[in-house]
């Protein structure tokens, strides 16, 4: 419903059972070890544990009761049964067996009562099916005649640039890196250099539920419930010893544990007091590669990693590959949660009140190297192939950061009173409040800081860190506003109203009204805030250079004062030049705030029909976005012959060659505005991303459902979506505030529409039982088996057309323009967009395309289930159940 994607709360039990870290769940009981559940997706009520924007989801675990039950079960999947991807070469080789049971009973009767399920999923697969372009023999003995053809390049004639004469090298010209990097790849299967790998998965997953139940009184209850999770997966190339499988999947070995104790107390007839304490902890340890050793030791480059024997090495530009990702290496995350609730629920006169609060501590350690391994990019901007910039060692840049060695821990407290009031026997409302004070997560360790310009043209030291650059602010600094290590104010005036009714409009139950109005606060988690602030300079950096002189063997050659990495906090050494910092812009920034409403008819037509329709519809405003501030300059024109260059009639403080252009990629640092204001101060300053919270979104849907209940043997229902969600998306060029006012470059905000955004959605349902037949054959082989049919179709996504090409030469995500006002060229086909509706901005501009504008391609799919259960005695039973997806193959 357009709603923020960690704007869904979880409870299990009572409890929250939500990841404060990421704002996305704990896992839930597997299917027979839930009792039961309940999903509100608008117009929530004020009471409840935390409730957030777009929705909640609240869920019991299945209890133990006075007679003993069990059941077990196993659901198999297998390729045998699947059909051909059509973009894959061969069918699939999933191999999948999900198994477990349940049992529950007394332990004594009608005082004590247990619960016990377990379920374990093995899952098997070995794809082949994603491609990519390695060096073929005749390209590693220099000859790219083939591979720069027109039948490897989509119809195009490539024409390397020296030193490639006639698309032919000496070898001796090539990278001895390269070489070893490509001596690793596996073995091309044409002249193009095409090669198949995949990602293979040995997954074992597991979960176990306990649960205990005691009877203290006839008015008091308590409960007690653990659930573990695991989640066993190893690195897809410890698997397959294949380096291409390093780029997109990761190994891991996780476990998720939630501890829930709880108490129920009948105070009086009228009167109930819920009590919960909950535990809750996710361990997640991500397994990279191990023995790919692609490091900068082993391929013998002059640079860092801090994994040692991995790097991120990509080759675009033609055809080419990838090896490594720093975001599946080795990293180790831990978060926990503590929390209590408790709520009176009261009934007087009509009216059904509800008086609550609840609270939970969240703590969050990480250790990560996704930055740290240094990530080196070659896209053929050299020679005029990725290959060819590949083999010759010519790097079109090298990013590298510090380590992510961060912790926080934060503070959730709601309190709230909802009342449930029978106002007339037509008319129900529903109204309450909430408070949720916004209480920031703290640092544990790495002081959090802010970047302040005034500071920065005074020269300003921080006094507890003398050795950060000038103009750089830390907790505890004079004039920063929070207290303790916290980089922003609490917000205490928080509270959001929630109102609703239901309306039975002619007092027989046959026709209703329903509308509702409420209001909510979110953040995103524990990670939204201070991660990238302490991984950033100054306690560490990320430091990006394009075009290094130094090549792929040694790129920080030219860098000042040489390679910065391993990176030290330049809260204790010197600051690393051109560092990237990252920090909210504001001491008081708001929690993003959501106004939602909705209304609804739904009616009982004859036939046994009911029609429902109903509108929602929600405001976001304060989405906490990032922009730059001190983005590249577009200096125009060429060097005169002293070499200078000239903004706005004034020389700038860097020189280039007689005739060559001002602005290029190798000089994107001094282009910055505080190193054309001030180089000696702006030189420790790269990228300064800020965060402010100005983002907006708006949802509209319309949505209309009609249901048959069963008739003999048919149940059939359907409904249908149609809705548009818009929201702006701010790019790094949006507006830069640093630096001298003839530097400032506006952009204006840019709306696009969101990602979840499907403008229209149709689902149509049927389940056709067979009837009770009469001859006894018929009814032993026929009767009881039931048919279910799902069909879906909706709207393709949004895409957003980026240029590849950083023709702006400032940074960031590049578009094109779009030139021709239809972009489609056969929407029933493959070539579903044309390539003649977008060209390249003209250098020093941005393109005019907005993000996610350009509708993707539309889905549809139909699913069937067939399924009987087979009475074997008056207390057993045994249901057959077979399942096929999309089984059009569509």
């Amino acid at each position: 419903g357009g709603g923020l994607g960690y704007g869904v709360s979880y409870t299990l039990d009572g409890s929250m059972h939500g990841n404060p870290n990421d704002g996305s769940q704990m896992p839930l009981p597997f299917p027979d070890a839930l009792e039961e559940f309940r999903v509100d997706a608008s117009g929530s009520s004020a009471a409840g544990s935390r409730v957030k924007s777009s929705g909640s989801v609240n869920a019991v675990t299945k209890s133990g009761t006075n007679e003993f039950h069990g059941d077990g079960f196993e659901f198999v999947r297998n390729y045998l049964f699947n059909a051909r991807n059509a973009f894959a070469p061969k069918r699939d080789s999933l191999k999948r067996n999900q198994y477990g049971g349940t049992f529950g009973g007394p332990a004594l009767k009608n005082k004590l009562f247990f619960f016990g399920g377990y379920q374990s999923t093995i899952t098997r697969s070995d794809p082949g099916n994603i491609t990519a372009f390695a060096p073929t023999p005749a390209v590693l003995a220099g000859d790219f005649t083939a591979f720069a053809s027109p039948a490897c390049n989509a119809g195009r004639q490539i024409t390397l640039r020296a030193p490639f004469v006639n698309n032919r090298i000496s070898t001796s010209l090539y990278s001895a890196a390269a070489l070893k990097v490509a001596a690793k790849l596996p073995p091309t299967l044409d002249e193009c250099g095409k090669t198949l790998y995949g990602y293979i998965q040995q997954l074992n997953e597991w979960q176990a539920v306990g649960k205990i139940d005691y009877q203290a009184t006839t008015n008091h209850s308590i409960f007690g419930r653990y659930m573990a999770t695991t989640y066993d997966l190893p690195n897809s190339y410890n698997v397959s010893g294949n380096p291409l499988a390093t780029t997109n999947a990761g190994g891991f070995d996780n476990l998720a544990q939630s501890y829930t104790t709880g108490s129920t107390y009948l105070l009086s007839e009228t009167a109930l007091n819920s009590f919960r304490v909950s535990f809750n902890r996710i361990a997640l340890h991500r397994l990279g590669p191990q023995g790919l050793n692609i490091g900068p030791k082993d391929l013998g480059i002059k640079a860092y990693s801090s994994l040692g024997n991995l790097i991120t090495l990509l080759v675009t530009g033609g055809g080419g590959f990838g090896v490594g990702n720093g975001s599946f290496s080795e990293a180790k995350f831990a978060t926990t949660s503590l929390g209590w609730s408790d709520e009176v629920g009261l009934i007087r006169a009509g009216h059904q009140l509800s008086i609550g609060a609840n609270q939970s501590a969240w703590r969050h350690k990480q250790r990560a190297f996704s930055r740290s391994i240094g990530d080196y990019t070659f896209d053929g901007s050299a020679t005029g192939l990725g290959m060819g910039d590949f083999l010759t060692g010519r790097l079109a840049s090298i990013r590298q950061g510090s380590d992510a060695l961060w912790s926080t821990e934060e503070w959730y407290f709601g309190a709230y009173a909802a009342d449930v009031w029978q106002a007339t026997p037509k008319l129900v409302l529903n109204y309450g409040l909430r408070w949720e004070p916004y209480i920031p997560q703290r640092a544990t360790e790495r002081n959090p800081y802010i970047v302040n310009y005034d500071n920065w043209v005074k020269g300003v030291i921080s006094p507890n860190f003398k050795d950060a650059p000038a103009g750089v602010s830390f907790a505890g600094d004079p004039g920063w506003e929070p207290s303790g290590l916290k980089s922003i104010n609490n917000s205490l005036l928080t509270f959001a109203p929630r109102a609703g009714f239901a309306w039975d409009v002619h007092g027989n139950g046959r026709t209703s009204v329903r509308g509702s109005y409420g209001i909510s606060y979110d953040v995103a988690g524990t990670a939204s805030l201070l991660g990238g602030n302490t991984t950033a300079a100054p306690w560490g950096g990320t430091t990006l250079v394009e075009f290094p002189g130094g090549g792929f063997e040694d790129p920080w050659r030219d860098f000042p004062g040489g390679n910065p990495f391993p990176a030290v906090s330049t809260t204790s050494g010197p600051p690393t030049p051109f560092a990237s910092y990252q920090y909210p812009i504001a001491f008081d920034i708001k929690m993003p705030r959501i106004q939602q409403w909705s209304l609804g008819v739904q009616t009982q037509l004859p036939a046994d029909f009911l029609f429902s329709a109903s509108y929602i519809g929600n405001h976001t405003s304060r989405l906490w976005n990032s922009r730059q501030l001190n983005e590249p300059v577009y200096i125009p024109g060429v060097g005169d012959a002293n070499r200078n260059c000239f903004l706005n009639g004034k020389p700038v403080p860097y020189t280039v060659n007689p005739g060559t252009a001002c602005s290029t990629t190798g000089n994107t640092n001094n282009r910055r505005p505080l190193s054309l204001q001030d180089p000696a101060k702006g030189i420790y300053f790269g990228s300064v991303a800020a965060r402010e919270a100005t983002g907006t979104s708006n949802y509209h849907g319309m949505l209309l459902s009609v249901q048959r209940r069963a008739a003999r043997g048919i149940n059939i229902g359907g409904n249908y979506t149609w809705s548009h969600c818009i929201s702006d998306s701010p790019n790094p060029s949006d507006i830069v505030r640093f630096g001298d006012a003839n530097l400032y470059r506006t952009i204006a905000t840019q709306n696009g529409n969101c990602n979840s955004d499907r403008r229209h959605i149709v689902n149509l349902t049927a389940v056709a039982s067979t009837p009770q037949f009469a001859n006894p054959t018929l009814r032993m082989l026929g009767t009881g088996w039931r048919l279910s049919s799902i069909y879906r179709r909706s709207s393709g996504s949004y895409l957003s057309i980026t240029g590849g090409v950083n023709r702006s030469l400032s940074g960031g995500t590049q578009v094109p323009n779009q030139v021709l006002a239809n972009p489609y060229l056969d929407r029933t086909g493959l070539k579903y967009l044309n390539p003649a509706a977008f060209e390249q901005p003209a250098i020093g501009t941005f393109g005019n395309i907005g993000p996610r504008n350009i509708l993707g391609v539309g889905t549809w799919a139909f699913d069937l289930a067939l399924s009987r259960t087979f009475n074997i005695r008056e207390q057993q039973k045994l249901e057959f159940r077979a399942e096929g997806f999309n089984v059009t193959n569509t």
